[in-house]
């Protein structure tokens, strides 16, 4: 055996990659890393590049793999930066990360086809980990899509006949994933679901928007007004009635202390709050919030009922949950539109919203006692002064000029120019120095309608920023300085002017009517998926089995009912895989000598694996006389169209086209009698 060695370096000459197949591997991890690479150190996906670059100019030159011992120095480098920065490779974040590594040095170290599998096999658990990540049917479709291509690359790899061009091995990849499908849907649906996960997802809510927040200084909510995020999405219960858009106010922090520049919430542990007495009427409807890294749940003003059983009302009836909102939560309450208060204000509770700073705003401290000085009652003060942000020269905009260290003072008598958290500061302060108690309240208010699907979408540029006052006899009033500026005084840049009965109606999406309906059905599609699938859990597994008519339904009946859904995709994929690996005759005229034989098999007369046409016709003549004369003629013609000189060539015999149907045709006239079916 003296040809072993060349024999061996012939083989491994043909294992070696192509350039092509270096680049479309290449373009198969970059399309996996697009997803993540927020969230990947940047010197990771420089070093990933940097490898996939120089291994596909050395392809292109011609050349080998760099040296090992650069590669190693290189890896050992690379790695052990990874562990410094992490201090650990265990977690989604640094798993990723450094599965993310071993794909770009193995790229740079590939020559064999083994190598593009080894690439391969860490695509797939990249995306697997980026559907970890993440949870958008968009990412989940993305992903699948890059799945595709680089299954079709690997099949594209093999060089077999039935993938020789990209079109075949795209087609033979998309049939890999279909019959996939139903395996995937059976362990989705019957897949025993348990109270907790498997393992501890991450949480979503570090990356999600923070959005407001327990402080507010001047200009701050103007940087939510820029953003399209969504905050949550709120579905009235049928019959309940939505509430106008005067009472549609999501409240969220309160804020109460002052420092003459920002205000802010100091309180966070649980206190009971104090009784109201409900008027007016009462809504239903479920939020459906987003993940946060906040514990606020935004329901609308004043909650009296909610379904979730951690949460608790604070002392000035805000609805919080214990820990942060990492996961998506739908709660169900109950709000009414008018209260009042079932108890006097305490002491401690009116001097901390009655105090001002009196080192800071002198102007605006000295314009509150002049106010109020003209008007004693209460009342009469409040409307005074939002009569002054009507008649006066104040405009509503979203790029308010800076303001000195009063802000207040610079706002209300310098500048005039503010957003909803100027409005709201200036007034709550103007309160206090009348001995008003007063307070911020930090939400959302209005909200878009989706008519898709019948539910409410607050975004983050629904933020807002009021006041609640305390009136005697009446407890805290809701008070939106905001709605007294006159709207022919907003400036432009303002997508929402946030007014009473004011639609809320972009002047874009006016123009464009069509791209808001896209966006409110794509909404829907994400919201349908939400609830449809990511929280498909065991309560849904139970409808499940009691809408397939199984009585009493448990964990060992979901057992069964997988099993027997397993059994049957695995033997339909059993019958596909032999389907596909049966050799079909290529050529028609083969096919049609086939169907003949099959057609002789079933009354009795199968052909023998080395017996040719002519031999056959004669053992069919001694065993089916009745059969000889048509049998001979066509296993006579067969021949001298398989092996005959024929004028013309189809399908690489010498028959032309039109002898090839001839004799089909009379394969398909010819039907032996005692026949048991016909193929």
């Amino acid at each position: 055996m003296s040809g072993g060695p060349a024999t061996g370096a012939l083989t491994a000459a043909a294992e070696r990659v192509s350039f092509e197949s270096l680049l479309w591997i290449s373009a198969c991890l970059a399309l996996t890393l697009l997803v993540g690479i927020a969230t990947l150190p940047v010197w990771v996906t420089l070093t990933v590049a940097a490898a996939a670059g120089i291994r596909l100019v050395q392809a292109a030159r011609g050349q080998d793999a760099p040296p090992r011992g650069i590669r190693f120095l290189i890896g050992a480098l690379a790695i052990g930066l990874l562990f410094l920065q992490f201090r650990t490779f265990n977690g989604l974040s640094a798993g990723s990360a450094l599965l993310s590594l071993i794909a770009g040095l193995k790229l740079l170290e590939t020559r064999t086809r083994r190598d593009i599998y080894v690439i391969t096999m860490i695509i797939y658990f990249l995306s697997l980990a980026a559907l970890l990540e993440g949870e958008s049917f968009w990412l989940l479709s993305y992903l699948i899509g890059v799945c595709w291509l680089t299954t079709s690359t690997l099949l594209r790899l093999t060089s077999s006949a039935r993938n020789s061009d990209w079109s075949g091995s795209v087609r033979h990849a998309g049939r890999i994933l279909a019959q996939a499908l139903p395996l995937a849907v059976a362990f989705w649906l019957f897949f025993p679901r348990f109270g907790g996960p498997l393992w501890q997802m991450p949480d979503s809510g570090s990356n999600a928007t923070s959005g407001l927040s327990d402080s507010m200084s001047p200009g701050d909510i103007n940087n939510l007004a820029m953003s399209d995020e969504v905050a949550f999405r709120v579905r009235f219960k049928a019959g309940s009635g939505t509430p106008p858009p005067q009472e549609r106010y999501w409240r969220g922090p309160v804020l109460h202390d002052f420092d003459g520049h920002a205000w802010r919430r100091t309180e966070s542990a649980p206190v009971v709050a104090p009784g109201l007495r409900f008027q007016g009427p009462a809504y239903r409807y479920t939020v459906s919030l987003e993940p946060s890294q906040h514990n606020w749940i935004f329901v609308l003003d004043w909650p009296s009922r909610w379904d979730a059983e951690r949460a608790y009302l604070t002392s000035d009836y805000m609805l919080m949950e214990p820990n942060p909102l990492s996961q998506p939560l739908d709660v169900a309450a109950t709000s009414y539109s008018h209260v009042q208060a079932a108890q006097p204000l305490g002491p401690g509770m009116r001097r901390r919203d009655t105090h001002v700073h009196a080192g800071r705003n002198p102007r605006s401290l000295r314009l509150a006692q002049e106010l109020r000085s003209a008007h004693p009652d209460d009342p009469g003060y409040i409307d005074a002064v939002l009569e002054m942000f009507h008649s006066e020269p104040f405009f509503y905009t979203l790029t308010p000029p800076r303001l000195a260290a009063d802000p207040v003072d610079g706002f209300l008598f310098d500048t005039k120019r503010g957003f909803c958290g100027h409005y709201a500061s200036a007034f709550a302060t103007l309160m206090r120095a009348a001995g008003i108690p007063a307070r911020v309240v930090t939400g959302y208010q209005g909200g878009t309608y989706n008519r898709f699907a019948d539910y409410w979408i607050l975004r983050q540029s629904d933020a807002h920023a009021w006041d609640e006052v305390w009136i005697e006899g009446s407890g805290w009033v809701r008070v939106d300085p905001t709605a007294a500026i006159a709207p022919e005084r907003v400036e432009h840049g303002l997508n929402d002017m946030v007014t009473a009965g004011a639609a809320q109606f972009s002047r874009w999406q006016q123009r464009t009517p069509w791209f808001a309906d896209l966006r409110l059905r794509l909404d829907a599609l994400r919201l349908l998926w939400r609830e449809r699938i990511l929280r498909f859990d065991q309560s849904s597994q139970e409808r499940l089995l009691e809408l397939l008519h199984i009585p009493e339904p448990d964990g060992q009946k979901l057992a069964l009912v997988l099993a027997a859904c397993l059994s049957l995709g695995m033997t339909w994929l059993t019958w596909q895989v032999r389907r596909e690996l049966k050799i079909r005759p290529r050529d028609p005229l083969q096919r049609a000598y086939e169907r003949l034989c099959r057609r002789l098999g079933s009354v009795g007369c199968e052909r023998k694996p080395a017996e040719g046409p002519e031999a056959y016709a004669a053992r069919v003549s001694r065993l089916r006389p009745d059969l000889a004369e048509p049998v001979m003629a066509l296993c006579r013609e067969y021949s001298a169209l398989r092996y005959g000189a024929g004028a013309g060539a189809a399908a690489g015999t010498g028959a032309t086209a039109a002898d090839t149907n001839r004799f089909s045709s009379a394969v398909r006239r010819f039907r032996p009698r005692g026949s048991r079916g016909s193929s």
